[in-house]
Order: C-alpha cells, then sequence, then structure tokens
C-alpha cells in the first residue's frame, strides 16, 4: 500500500477543512467575538509547528509507524504504554465524527430517519473501502474530491460577497483582548492539530523524505487559510452576537446564496462535498486505528480482522453518545482541548522527538 506525496497533501486538506470548518467556529466566535479570525490566524500558525515536529520525528524513522518507532525509542513497554492514549483518541473521535455527522443530516435534510441507519451506513461504507482499498483508496478518493472541493468553497466565497459587512468586524481587539482570543484558537487548533496522524501514514509513502514533510505543511497552511476565509465571511454576514448561536454558522452562510433568481441552494453542494471530508475522515482514522492496534499487539498482518472489531465498537460508542447527548461543546472543550491538544497532539511528540536526539547524541558520543 502506497500514496504519493500529492494524496498525502489532498488527505489532509480534506482531513482539516471539513470538520473544522463544521463545528469549530462557534467556539471561537464565543470566545473572542469578532476578533475570531484572529484565533485562526494564531491556531493556523501553531499548527504549522506541531506539523513540522510531527514530520521530522517521523523523517527520522521513515519506514516505521507511531507504534513502531516508539518503542526503537523509549524501548518495548514505554514504547507501548506511550501511545495507548493515541489508540483511545483514535477510536473515541471516530465515535464524535459520526455523532456529529448524524447531527447534521438530521438538521439538515433527513429529520426522522433513525440514528442507527446513518451511522450505519457511513460505517458500511468506510468499512468497505478501508478493507478492500486500504490507504491506497482513501488516497485517491482524496486526490479526485479536494480539487472539487476547493472549487465549491471558491465559489460559495465568490457568491456571498454581496452579504458582507466590513464593520461587523470592528473593533479589533479592543472588545476581546489577548486572553479570550488564545482561548479561541485552542478549538481550531485542536482539530488542526489531528496531522499527527501523519505519524502513521508516514511510511506509506511512496518516496518519504523532504517533499513529504513540503507537501504536509502545505497542506496545513491552506486549511488554515481556508478556514481563517471561513470564519471571516461568517463574521462578517452574521456578526459575533448571531455567528455565536448558530450551531453551524458556515453551513447557514451558504444557505444565503442568492444570485439572479437561479443560482442558489449552494448548501446542497457544501453538504455533499462535507459528507465526503467526513468520510475521508473516518476512513483515515479506521485505518489508522487498525493498523495501530494490530502493530501494538504484535500481529499487523491481521489489520483487516481489527477492522471489523473497531467498527463495531464504534457504532456502538456512537449510539452510547448519541442517546446520552452530552453537549457538543462540552466534549470539545473539556476533553478534547484539555486533555487531546497538550497529551496526544503536542506533549507525547514532542517527547519522542527530544528523546530520539538525545539518545542520538550519546550513541555518537559512545
Amino acid at each position: 500500500m502506497n500514496i504519493s506525496n500529492r494524496q498525502l497533501f489532498w488527505i489532509f486538506m480534506m482531513l482539516e477543512i471539513g470538520i473544522n470548518l463544521l463545528i469549530s467556529m462557534t467556539p471561537t466566535i464565543l470566545s473572542a467575538k469578532q476578533d475570531a479570525w484572529i484565533s485562526y490566524i494564531i491556531a493556523g500558525f501553531m499548527a504549522l509547528l506541531i506539523t513540522y515536529s510531527a514530520a521530522k520525528l517521523s523523517s527520522r524513522y521513515p519506514r516505521q509507524t507511531l507504534i513502531e518507532f516508539s518503542v526503537s525509542i523509549l524501548g518495548k513497554w514505554a514504547g507501548k504504554l506511550i501511545v495507548i492514549p493515541f489508540l483511545l483518541q483514535w477510536v473515541w473521535v471516530m465515535s464524535l465524527i459520526l455523532r456529529d455527522e448524524y447531527l447534521f443530516i438530521r438538521l439538515s435534510v433527513l429529520y426522522k430517519t433513525p440514528a442507527w441507519v446513518v451511522i450505519g451506513t457511513m460505517l458500511a461504507v468506510v468499512l468497505y473501502t478501508v478493507h478492500h482499498g486500504g490507504i491506497e483508496a482513501i488516497g485517491r478518493v482524496s486526490e479526485l474530491w479536494g480539487p472539487i472541493l476547493m472549487i465549491i468553497l471558491a465559489l460559495t466565497f465568490g457568491l456571498t460577497v454581496n452579504n458582507l459587512n466590513w464593520s461587523l468586524l470592528l473593533p479589533v481587539y479592543a472588545d476581546s483582548g489577548l486572553g479570550p482570543i488564545m482561548e479561541g484558537s485552542l478549538a481550531p487548533l485542536s482539530l488542526l492539530g489531528e496531522v499527527t496522524l501523519l505519524m502513521m501514514l508516514f511510511p506509506f509513502v511512496e518516496r518519504p523524505g523532504a517533499g513529504t514533510r513540503k507537501a504536509l505543511l502545505l497542506g496545513v497552511a491552506l486549511s488554515s487559510f481556508t478556514l481563517l476565509l471561513g470564519v471571516l465571511w461568517v463574521m462578517m454576514t452574521f456578526g459575533p452576537a448571531v455567528g455565536g448561536r448558530l450551531q453551524f454558522p458556515f453551513f447557514e452562510m451558504v444557505k444565503l446564496v442568492y444570485l439572479m433568481e437561479f443560482i442558489q441552494n449552494m448548501d446542497i453542494f457544501v453538504m455533499a462535498v462535507w459528507l465526503v471530508c467526513i468520510f475521508v475522515k473516518l476512513s483515515i482514522y479506521m485505518f489508522a486505528a487498525s493498523y495501530g492496534v494490530a502493530q501494538w499487539i504484535g500481529r499487523a498482518g491481521s489489520w483487516k480482522r481489527v477492522l471489523w472489531v473497531l467498527a463495531a465498537v464504534s457504532f456502538i460508542l456512537t449510539m452510547v453518545v448519541i442517546t446520552l447527548n452530552p453537549p457538543a461543546g462540552l466534549l470539545l472543550k473539556d476533553v478534547w482541548i484539555r486533555y487531546v491538544l497538550p497529551v496526544n497532539l503536542v506533549g507525547i511528540p514532542l517527547l519522542l522527538l527530544v528523546v530520539s536526539y538525545v539518545k542520538e547524541k550519546v550513541k555518537g558520543q559512545t
């Protein structure tokens, strides 16, 4: 199974843009108000640092996944223990993505469709793709749909220019200050930081190296810029008071597209491409989780069997989350931002990178 640097670029473009446009804007607007765009600039810059450190670490072990090089760096037991938070994160995130997909579809089109139908259908498509095509199929889907996503987003931005009011961005900084702006940057940063999945995908790139790091950094940079435009458009359309109350503000903005009495209902196209983004994201998580668990138990060749188990676990967890119905903001703020961001996305990769350099230096001196 191999993918090219270009396919890796499109994988992370779709991974970063899709869910981020949907769920990260509301908490950022609530915190930073009209300065939410500054929060997105900070989040994009910090995400590039996370990407660089994770890519640098993977470049030192280009033919090993996170599960393998953590053992090479820390030893068998410590190496296997330190990746457990990643395995738990990958399985847990799949249930949250499926929950958000269900809520979005229920609110938008399928009002009375049972949850198990929506969740089961998406899981079946993801399971079939990952089982039969692996990472190659995901790369090809991303390479095909990525440019389509960018074209539709460009049309969306262009067709909503007439609705923009620049005065809604004023005053700059005065009403929020540094603290709320930094707090607002945590939501988009925590989702952009999912680029650490590259540590599981790096060995599957045909010729991993400097070109791979460049593709990853470019993907995160363009994703951050697209999200910055998205939050600017939402702020200039609704303002902070209305935008902070909407569950899916970007999607609500797209509904306002109306030009020459025949260009309208653009939300249908955005919804279709967004579902493809969710499909790519779920597929990447499903592949990384199944392959990672198989390597962790020492049965890398049996990752497709693990895939079936994880699909069943994800379905059950999703139904439990839907039944309990915890607030999405609570999960994002109290779990993802408080624990996953500092531990999985920043702390562990930096620790492995530092220990790797120290071990190399000590070995060289010896």
